[in-house]
This record gives structure tokens, C-alpha cells and sequence, in this order.
């Protein structure tokens, strides 16, 4: 499939690179983007020979969020912005959509935050497994500094399981930037790199997760993802227990143990 705002790519076997391909704007996301990035991650559910995602910007931002300029949404804004129902159906959901099909991934994504991450474009990183920023990077909620609530993309459920409630309702409710130093001293990245190796230590990553089991990366992808709601310690567990027992009789499992076994 063709792209327009977006780009794909596999550098290395094993590794798909998502670039949000709209430098001009930031990277804003069109609604032409969104469904390209729709597109892609439906395409990307069953490509198995794809295991790993890094997603970033072209050009000196990662994402500016919504593209308020954006023709269609200009052309459009009689029917889309007519009610909150056709409002809900025609845009609210397409973005929203975007962040539930990350989580549902079976691979794992790492954000590789190259510039500023505003709006829906800090929910992208927020959304991700692992968030690498450059030391260019910064994180905007900036959905109630025009007027919105500060909750969208799923920033209220992501945000203060990464930072904590406190400093989350701090940074929704005042809208204001948060820089790559912060970010990491709070926990809402997992790690900053230089500018110049930032991709590098992406594919890096990438490379220590790809000579893991596919069945271990997507298994502990699915953990992370319901025992964030896990109603207790025993249900996850039980989890954890059910994994587990499902690699233990795999080959990957098998050879490793042979091979530990070797080494003492």
C-alpha cells in the first residue's frame, strides 16, 4: 500500500520503522495520516515476520497532534463540527482508535521522540512500549490550552501510570511543556540519548528485543497491557502463571535452557 503522509520501512530483518512523514507541520496529524496509520497497523497485525515497531518524525518534530489546519477537516467542518455525534463518529473516534490498535499490537513499539510531542502526538509516544527522546524532544498536553479537557488519546489512563496522579493532573490541567530532562527524571521516558545516536539506540533496543522469543515478546506485551486493570495481585498472577506455562513448551524455551546449562 502507497503512503502519503507516512513512511514504512523493515532496515533490518525483523524490525518495521514508522515515520510520521510530514515535516512542514510538524508531523500534525491529518486526518489523512490518521488513516494511513490506521491502515498500516491493520496490515502490521498479521505480519509476523515484523516483530518489532520503532515509530518517529521526519525532520525536527516527532508530532504536533491534530492538524487543526487540515483541509478536510476545513472542507468538512460544517457536517464533522455540526453535532458532538457526528463530531464523535467523524473524528473524535478515527484518533482515538489510533492509541487502542497500538495496545493491540502484538508488537512491541518503541518511540524514538525526536522533537516536540504535542496533542495526540505526545498520546502516540505515551501509547508506546518504550519511549527513547532525543534531547530535543518536549511533551505537550496541549488539548486544554484550546479549550478541550485535558483528557484525550488515553492521556488520563497512560499519564499517571507513568508519572504518577500528582504530577499528572499537573501537567493536563496547566498544558504546560514538558522538556527530555524532566521527562526522564519523572519516568514519561524511559531513557534520553543523544541526538545523533538517538535511531541508533532505537535499533539497539530493537536488536536485544528481537533476540528474545516471539512468543515472549508478544505474551509479556499482553501482560503489561491487562495487568495495568488486573482487579488483584492472585488475578495477576494467574496471568503471569498461564504465559508461563505456555513457553515453557515451546523450542525457544528448550534451547535456551540448553544452552544456560552449557555455559556453567
Amino acid at each position: 500500500m502507497e503512503f502519503r503522509t507516512i513512511r514504512f520501512r523493515e532496515p533490518e530483518l525483523g524490525v518495521g520503522l514508522i515515520t510520521l512523514n510530514r515535516p512542514d507541520r510538524l508531523n500534525a496529524l491529518s486526518l489523512d495520516m490518521v488513516e494511513e496509520l490506521a491502515a498500516l497497523f491493520g496490515q502490521l497485525r498479521s505480519q509476523e515476520q515484523v516483530r518489532v515497531l520503532i515509530i518517529t518524525g521526519e525532520g525536527r518534530g516527532f508530532c504536533s497532534g491534530a492538524d487543526l489546519k487540515d483541509e478536510r477537516f476545513r472542507q468538512g467542518a460544517a457536517t464533522l463540527f455540526s453535532s458532538a455525534a457526528a463530531h464523535l463518529v467523524g473524528v473524535q473516534k478515527k484518533y482515538s482508535n489510533l492509541i487502542t490498535e497500538m495496545r493491540r499490537l502484538p508488537q512491541p513499539i518503541i518511540a524514538a521522540v525526536n522533537g516536540p510531542a504535542a496533542g495526540g502526538g505526545m498520546c502516540i509516544a505515551l501509547a508506546s512500549d518504550v519511549v527513547i527522546a532525543g534531547p530535543r524532544a518536549s511533551f505537550i498536553a496541549s488539548f486544554i490550552n484550546i479549550g478541550l479537557s485535558g483528557g484525550e488519546l488515553g492521556s488520563t489512563y497512560f499519564l499517571p501510570r507513568m508519572v504518577g496522579s500528582a504530577r499528572a493532573a499537573e501537567i493536563l490541567l496547566t498544558g504546560r511543556t514538558v522538556d527530555a530532562t524532566e521527562a526522564e527524571k519523572i519516568g514519561l521516558v524511559s531513557r534520553v540519548a543523544e541526538e545523533e545516536s538517538l535511531m541508533a539506540v532505537a535499533m539497539e533496543t530493537a536488536r536485544i528485543m528481537l533476540s528474545k522469543s516471539r512468543i515472549g515478546l508478544r505474551l509479556t506485551k499482553e501482560a503489561l497491557n491487562q495487568n495495568l486493570t488486573a482487579p488483584s495481585l492472585e488475578a495477576a498472577i494467574e496471568l503471569e502463571n498461564r504465559n508461563e506455562s505456555i513457553c515453557c513448551i515451546t523450542p525457544e524455551f528448550t534451547r535456551a535452557v540448553e544452552t544456560f546449562g552449557k555455559g556453567r
